[in-house]
This record gives C-alpha cells, sequence and structure tokens, in this order.
C-alpha cells in the first residue's frame, strides 16, 4: 500500500511565509514528508532556509538559480531517494499563493487517484487578477485544447499532485524554467494520465509582486513546448512547398498576361499542388503516427481515415487556389506570377493547417485510452 504524498516546494528567495505554510502542512499528517529547494537564492537568505531545517523540512541547495523546473526534478529526485514507497508528490509554490487547506485537499485526491495527475485550478475572472497572469493562462489553455484535445482551466498552476510512477519520466525532460510545468501536462497526456482538475482559492498578494516569472522570456519559453510539437508539420510544409516549386519548375507556369493563360497557370497549379501534396502526405502520415501522436492502432484503418482527409485538405487548397489567382486585388500585391503563387500556397496552408491537426489527433490517430 503507497503512503502519504511529499510536499516539493521549490524556492528561489522566498519570504518568511513559506515557514508558515511548511509550519501547517507538517501539524497536517497529511505529507509523509517536505522537501524544499534552495534555488540557488543567496547567503541572505539562509535564515530562512536553516528554519525550515529546524522545523523538520528537507533542503536541498542549488548553488545558482537554475530555473524552476530543475528545482523541481531535484525535488522529485529527492523525494524519489528519501520516502520511495510514497504515492506521489504534491508541488507548491513558496510565496504563499497556495493555502494549505487546498495543498492538503490535493494531497487527499492524489493519495486516492495514484494515477492521476491532481491541477489546483485557479478562478482568473476577479478584477484582482494580474492582466498578464489572465492573458496569459487563457491563451496556453485555448493552444493546449487545441494540441491535446485536455480542456484545463489553469495550465499554469504550480499546485500539483503528480504520481510517484510519473516522475522517472519527468526527471528526463529537458526544460527547466516555467515552460517545464506545461511540459509535464503534456508527458502526461503522451503517458495516458488522466489530468484532474480541484478548484482552489485564488490568491495574488500585491498584483503578484513578490512571483519571479518573467512575462516575456519566460512565456516564450513556454509556448516553444507547443512549437516543439509541430515540428513534424513544419517539416512536412517544406517538403511540400520545395515539391510545389520542383512541379511548377519542370510544368514551366507562363506569366499571366490574358485570361487564357490565367487558365493555364491555375490548371498547371493545381496538378503540382497534387503531386507535391501527396509526396508530403506519406512523409506527414508516417512521422505523425510514430513521433506525434504515438499510435498503435491498425495502420491500414489510419491510413484509409488518412487518405481521406489528404483529398479534404487538396480540395480545400485548390479551392482557395483557384480563388486567389483569380482575385485582381490580391494578384496586385504580388506583381511576378511565381511570387504570387508561393504567397498563396502559404496563404492556403495556414488556412488548412489547424484544420488538419485537429482532424488528425481526434479521428485519424485518437487514442481511446
Amino acid at each position: 500500500m503507497k503512503k502519504l504524498p511529499v510536499a516539493i516546494i521549490p524556492a528561489y528567495k522566498p519570504m518568511p511565509v513559506v515557514i508558515n505554510i511548511a509550519q501547517e502542512l507538517i501539524k497536517s499528517n497529511a505529507f509523509q514528508g517536505i522537501i524544499c529547494i534552495n534555488d540557488g537564492s543567496g547567503k541572505e537568505y539562509d535564515e530562512i532556509f536553516n528554519e525550515l531545517i529546524n522545523i523538520g523540512v528537507k533542503v536541498e541547495y542549488h548553488a545558482v538559480n537554475l530555473g524552476k523546473g530543475t528545482a523541481l526534478k531535484t525535488g522529485f529526485n529527492a523525494a524519489l531517494h528519501y520516502f520511495p514507497e510514497s504515492c506521489g508528490v504534491v508541488t507548491l509554490d513558496a510565496d504563499g499563493q497556495h493555502l494549505s487547506k487546498d495543498v492538503i485537499n490535493i494531497a487527499q485526491e492524489l493519495l486516492q487517484n495514484s494515477n492521476s495527475i491532481i491541477t489546483g485550478g485557479r478562478v482568473f475572472d476577479g478584477k484582482t487578477i494580474p492582466l498578464r497572469s489572465r492573458f496569459g493562462n487563457k491563451l496556453t489553455k485555448v493552444i493546449f485544447k487545441l494540441f491535446t484535445g485536455v480542456s484545463i482551466n489553469d495550465t499554469q498552476t504550480g499546485l500539483r499532485g503528480i504520481p510517484s510512477s510519473f516522475l522517472p519520466t519527468l526527471l528526463k525532460l529537458k526544460t527547466s524554467g516555467y515552460d517545464f510545468e506545461l511540459d509535464m501536462l503534456i508527458q502526461a497526456k503522451e503517458q495516458h494520465y488522466t489530468i484532474k482538475e480541484v478548484p482552489i482559492t485564488t490568491v495574488y498578494e500585491n498584483g503578484n509582486a513578490s512571483s519571479h516569472f518573467n512575462p516575456v522570456l519566460d512565456s516564450l519559453r513556454i509556448y516553444f513546448v507547443f512549437f516543439r510539437y509541430m515540428w513534424v508539420a513544419i517539416l512536412s510544409f517544406c517538403i511540400d512547398f520545395l515539391m510545389l516549386e520542383f512541379f511548377l519548375h519542370i510544368f514551366k507556369v507562363p506569366d499571366t498576361s490574358n485570361d487564357y493563360q490565367l487558365l493555364q497557370v491555375s490548371k498547371t497549379v493545381i496538378i503540382a499542388n497534387i503531386l507535391a501534396r501527396l509526396v508530403s502526405s506519406t512523409f506527414n502520415f508516417i512521422l505523425n503516427r510514430k513521433f506525434v501522436f504515438k499510435s498503435k492502432a491498425n495502420v491500414v484503418d489510419e491510413y484509409l481515415k488518412y487518405f481521406v482527409l489528404v483529398v479534404y485538405v487538396l480540395i480545400i487548397n485548390n479551392a482557395v487556389f483557384y480563388f486567389l489567382l483569380h482575385n485582381d486585388n490580391f494578384q496586385e500585391l504580388t506583381g511576378l506570377t511565381q511570387q504570387f503563387i508561393e504567397i498563396t500556397k502559404l496563404f492556403t496552408e495556414l488556412v488548412t493547417f489547424i484544420i488538419t491537426f485537429i482532424i488528425a489527433r481526434t479521428i485519424i490517430f485518437r487514442n481511446d485510452k
């Protein structure tokens, strides 16, 4: 039988409130142990960490600041070492944003759902919530839903219950900052862990002034996590575009000096687009199946569904191509025929990319688990 979870508190230049938090968690008897990571805070914070040690908290040290993700991984490793029979860990921030009652509730949920990721979901509708937090979380929520199909109200919460079976996977992730927490959710989806969200109290003291989150750099790192999962789509598009250029070169597209030649261009572009898509779609199917969606379903069934998707996308692509090639206003923006075709190709890919990804995720490579 699994034992109580371990509380993990990553701390960089923490406020004294972290001592009160630790004391309340110890008194609750809801945790097997508490681990705090001094993420290179500096000697001026030694008094706080020494007090944590005095009340029974295990403190791990980084000589320099290595980022929240690395601090969490240090805590995970320590938890597996000191408390190998624990059901998992509960992570929380050191700035007082998470109330003890909510942390304890997450611990109890994890104890009862040892194969689920438990997240504490904050509410971002209040006027007291900083604008950067409201906007950032809503944007990440939408993108996360698009990529994974999982709806989570708070994708950036630091209060989480994580089963011990998932910790070895997280220790191998390369992300090291705030982006680690988003990467964790994506990995949970890929590893078929259920993500259960529990409502918690939303606390922001003085506009969240104690947070070390950089709204520009850390946001870019967070969204780069999504782009890493787009490499197959980007590579497929490059192949598609190069193949289009190749076939257009072979067919020798004429200048559109009159309506007859414009019609010939339309036919040539459509044929070249079909041939290019046949090449890139095969490449896209193989890599999507193996690396992105990691599907293990029947390959023939999936390919038949994917073939229908390719035909569907080709119809949309060529319809947009034809419309734009015959649109005088759009032509005036480009000048030369070849440049015009290239811009048209880019535009049509943007139109169909999101639709293609959603269909592939929800229908073709759907994982019933």
